[in-house]
């Protein structure tokens, strides 16, 4: 309870008592004997009317005392509460303190060990950082060194570089040439090598140029030969050969139909002309002026077939070898096979025949130039620079 509380009841009292008071006096002044003759008429007298506020009063004392009373037990029993609330509050507080102070201990101990990782870490990224240092400067050094070096270089160096390269390609040309007859990559070669030789612009390599013009020259009049067209050529041959006839036997001819005889002699007739038509079938007669070669046994027809097929294919092989003796060769022994189809497929003989004797009568090999004059002319121009120690 408040302390308004306790001055409203203290207050209430007060008021009470006094109001007491004022009634004891006023049942004293009532009792007290009326002096006889005195003026005026006496006054009624009334009984119990003044024990009502008296009750009243008393009821009103004890209610406000029961009121303190409990107000005060209620005081008490708060205080003890408040009392008990504050020392478990301290208990806790105490207890809590000594947490406190060995969680402090152990962040403290934690704090230590941290700051002593810390500096481990802070000397070991400090022996890092210097070794860093040195490789750093080691390879700075050694860019040093490679800048220096190629500082030296000159333009004596880069005609060195070039004059290198074209001698490469000089010896790729002569060994592409010998190795693979390749007329056109030996060609190009020469042609690259020409190029980087103009663009280092040295009198002392006018001999090389020269005798590298002498090859490409002699590159440019060897005569070109169609390799894929010819092989091309002799595989449609190959697949003719296999379509010729050597033998083949005459076809029956047609007889007209026959309009039943009327009598027995026309009969008879008919008979006589379809037993000589069977007979014919099997005896056949010409009448030739010029003798005329005997025809080849079919049984042989295959062989005859297989050896022009062999011989077009070896003409082939000798083609892509650069053979023109085989290649010749081959193509009159197949023109041979051809003529035995003259009497049987005469048509198809003498085209293929023909086609054999063009293709014979091309050159399939030429004799290749010699062009190691100009990789020789080079190697003394690069042996002569080498002694003078390069352009001056």
């Amino acid at each position: 309870m408040s302390d308004q509380q306790d001055k409203n009841i203290e207050q209430l009292a007060q008021e009470t008592a006094a109001s007491g008071d004022n009634l004891e006096v006023d049942n004293a002044a009532d009792d007290a004997p009326r002096v006889s003759g005195a003026a005026g008429p006496p006054a009624p007298q009334v009984r119990g009317g003044s024990s009502a506020p008296a009750w009243i009063a008393l009821l009103l004392v004890l209610v406000v005392g029961g009121g303190l009373a409990w107000s005060l037990r209620e005081q008490q029993r708060t205080d003890a509460g408040l009392a008990g609330r504050l020392q478990a509050i301290e208990a806790t507080v105490g207890r809590e303190g000594a947490d406190l102070g060995e969680l402090d201990k152990r962040w403290q101990d934690q704090l230590a060990v941290a700051v002593e990782q810390m500096r481990a870490r802070t000397e070991a990224l400090g022996e890092q950082s210097g070794r860093a240092l040195e490789q750093l400067d080691t390879v700075q050094a050694q860019l040093d060194e490679q800048g220096a070096e190629l500082g030296r270089y000159s333009a004596n160096d880069r005609g060195a570089w070039l004059l290198a390269e074209a001698q490469y390609l000089l010896r790729l040309a002569n060994q592409r040439l010998v190795m693979a007859g390749d007329v056109a990559a030996a060609e190009a070669l020469l042609g690259s090598a020409d190029g980087i030789l103009l663009e280092l612009d040295d009198v002392r390599l006018h001999e090389a140029r020269a005798a590298l013009a002498s090859d490409l020259a002699a590159l440019r009049a060897v005569p070109r030969v169609d390799v894929e067209g010819v092989y091309l050529r002799l595989a449609a041959l190959v697949d003719q050969a296999g379509k010729l006839v050597i033998f083949q036997l005459p076809k029956p001819e047609a007889q007209p139909g026959q309009v039943p005889a009327d009598n027995w002699q026309a009969r008879l007739r008919q008979g006589y002309e379809a037993a000589l038509a069977k007979l014919s079938n099997y005896i056949v007669i010409r009448r030739r002026d010029v003798p005329m070669q005997a025809l080849m046994d079919p049984q042989w027809e295959g062989l005859v077939r297989q050896n022009l097929r062999m011989l077009l294919e070896q003409a082939q092989v000798a083609l892509l070898s650069g053979n023109q003796t085989l290649y010749r060769e081959s193509l009159e022994r197949a023109l041979h096979w051809v003529g035995e189809f003259f009497q049987s497929d005469e048509a198809a003989a003498r085209a293929m025949a023909r086609e054999i004797t063009q293709l014979a009568d091309m050159t399939v090999a030429s004799s290749l130039p010699d062009i190691s004059g100009s990789l020789q002319a080079l190697d003394a121009a690069m042996k002569q620079r080498l002694q003078h120690g390069g352009a001056e």
